[in-house]
């Protein structure tokens, strides 16, 4: 692993802060009320190949976000963690969150005053052939359209790309965007 790169750290609006939640841990809030469109997160972090992905261990090795399929961005070390808000966001099956281009993290709707701040991570999460780590979890948010299992290939779900249409991670969106030209280009 390259540990001559230095981190971007994240940038995280002033009306939220990260701190315990009743299931997860740490998670991210809103102290104030947010509009729909406001700018939630900037992620930043070291840029990783898949090799220093695969290199990753203990509490970091699951933290990466997928930019493509050769790179992420992420923390190296349990310490450059903290500065990265955006691994404090917590998964839903009924996110009020998602991504406006790669890196910026955007409400979906209006955000409450108190309320977690959730993206469902088939928004950016995929698998990458050179990884040696694939993703995936039993889910609890609790929504009533909770899928119960959460994996790296869910992005490829019809249902959930024409709910959160514009809201992928835009490496994701360009290649559902391609997909579904490559199909239709076939159908005629």
């Amino acid at each position: 692993m390259n540990h001559t790169r230095s981190p971007l750290f994240s940038w995280m609006h002033p009306t939220l802060e990260v701190r315990a939640t009743h299931r997860y841990g740490q998670g991210v809030f809103a102290t104030a009320n947010l509009a729909k469109g406001k700018i939630l997160i900037v992620m930043g972090g070291c840029i990783l190949t898949v090799e220093d992905e695969n290199a990753l261990e203990g509490v970091v090795a699951n933290k990466p976000i997928e930019l493509s399929d050769r790179f992420s961005i992420g923390p190296r070390t349990p310490d450059e963690l903290a500065r990265m808000p955006q691994h404090y966001i917590n998964h839903s099956c009924d996110p009020n969150c998602g991504f406006n281009g790669q890196i910026f993290l955007v409400a979906m709707r209006d955000i409450q005053a108190g309320e977690e701040l959730a993206y469902d991570y088939a928004m950016v999460m995929h698998s990458s052939p050179d990884s040696v780590n694939y993703f995936s979890m039993t889910c609890e948010c609790g929504s009533p359209l909770c899928r119960g299992k959460v994996a790296e290939d869910d992005w490829q779900r019809p249902d959930l790309q024409a709910h959160y249409a514009g809201y992928f991670s835009w490496f994701l969106q360009g290649r559902i965007d391609r997909q579904k030209r490559t199909a239709s280009e076939k159908r005629t």
